[in-house]
């Protein structure tokens, strides 16, 4: 099999314990691997080449193009940009009938992130269910077209998952996780009509990316130092449940990925109602809050492929041996499931090329390679 069938087809069967680190989403291993500075530098061949270099079977994660490229009622303006030695900053505007929406994203050389987002207060939803409006009126055949470009380069090196902000309680990231929890609770009646139609624009910009070959459409899932459990039981699990039943009438998985805390909603069974396919991570502290990998693995449904749990603090600081004593505790932990041995997140920019090779060696020992 090639390495997209084998990623496919663990995540679907199991079988032998593979080796899957996340390489890739602006983490920074693959733009030092390249030989730069800025993962904002950072190209998808970057990536491919960097999954090539070891014995793995990577998914390889790309967003979808900005949706002003479907339509122009939807393009960002830049207003202004500046630079604070290092940092790069980007304001842009979008008009509407219902106001203006401004965001600030904020780079450096290791990544970069919303200073401003968007929608902030009650007064910007209006603005914003103009978008999601016009959204779902749009030609998406860029949509298409890019994924299908990206697909054609990935090939058979790996599997490929097409991200946007899917998840409806998360409002297509508009606002922050926060003023998100606050709008949901002050504007409740708004946020549902808002997630339903969130849940339409899916279905099309699935459409989109299945016909371009994707394999896998992202999921988000806030984590237990952002919302309650009230928030998963009212919003997250029913409007995830719509959309991932609409994802796999489409052929396509869905993954998963929470780096922070997910207890107590890995123990109150939510993980296993919401529809995911693949599933990261399931750690223990100082990275994650679950109290074992094996713990954990006995209150998550089987069914779902998991992927981790090497530490990156071990990733970044042991020794190749140190590294293959974690493996095997991984795979000791994790008997008789499907688990994907990888990190407890995205390989950051330091994490040593040796340590990853070592990683992937030690499965290869633990299946009597």
């Amino acid at each position: 099999m090639t390495r997209r069938e084998a990623f496919l087809h663990y995540v679907r069967h199991g079988g032998a314990p593979v080796c899957s680190p996340q390489i890739g989403s602006g983490a920074g291993f693959d733009t030092r691997l390249a030989g730069k500075r800025n993962v904002w530098e950072t190209t998808l061949e970057d990536t491919l080449s960097a999954a090539a270099r070891f014995d793995i079977l990577p998914l390889i994660n790309v967003g979808i193009v900005d949706l002003g490229e479907c339509d122009s009622r939807l393009r960002w303006r830049a207003v202004e940009e500046r630079q604070e030695g290092e940092r790069r900053f980007l304001q842009e505007e979008l008009q509407t009938p219902f106001g203006t929406l401004t965001r600030t994203m904020m780079t450096d050389p290791r990544g970069g992130y919303l200073t401003r987002h968007p929608v902030e207060t009650e007064d910007d939803l209006s603005a914003l269910e103009y978008y999601v409006e016009v959204a779902l009126e749009a030609d998406l055949a860029p949509v298409e077209a890019h994924i299908r470009a990206v697909n054609a380069m990935v090939g058979e090196s790996g599997a490929l998952d097409a991200q946007w902000a899917m998840q409806p309680y998360e409002l297509l990231c508009m606002p922050s996780t926060k003023d998100t929890a606050l709008l949901v609770h002050d504007c409740p009646e708004r946020a549902v009509r808002l997630m339903e139609r969130i849940v339409q624009l899916d279905d099309r910009l699935m459409d989109a990316v299945a016909a371009a070959g994707a394999d896998f459409v992202f999921l988000g899932g806030p984590a237990k130092e952002m919302i309650s459990p009230k928030y998963y039981r009212s919003y997250l699990v029913p409007f995830s449940q719509q959309v991932t039943e609409l994802a796999h009438a489409k052929g396509l998985l869905v993954y998963s990925h929470i780096c922070s805390p997910i207890e107590p909603f890995l123990s109150l069974g939510f993980y296993n109602q919401m529809g995911i396919d693949l599933f990261e991570t399931l750690s223990p502290p100082p990275v994650g809050n679950v109290v074992s990998l094996a713990d954990a693995m006995t209150k998550l449904d089987p069914a779902i492929c998991t992927r981790g749990n090497l530490g990156l603090d071990v990733l970044l600081e042991a020794d190749a041996g140190t590294v293959r004593k974690g493996v095997f505790r991984i795979l000791e932990e994790t008997q008789g499931r499907k688990h994907m041995v990888a990190a407890s997140d995205y390989l950051l920019y330091d994490v040593p090329e040796e340590n990853i090779h070592a990683m992937a060696a030690a499965v290869r020992e633990w299946n009597g390679g």
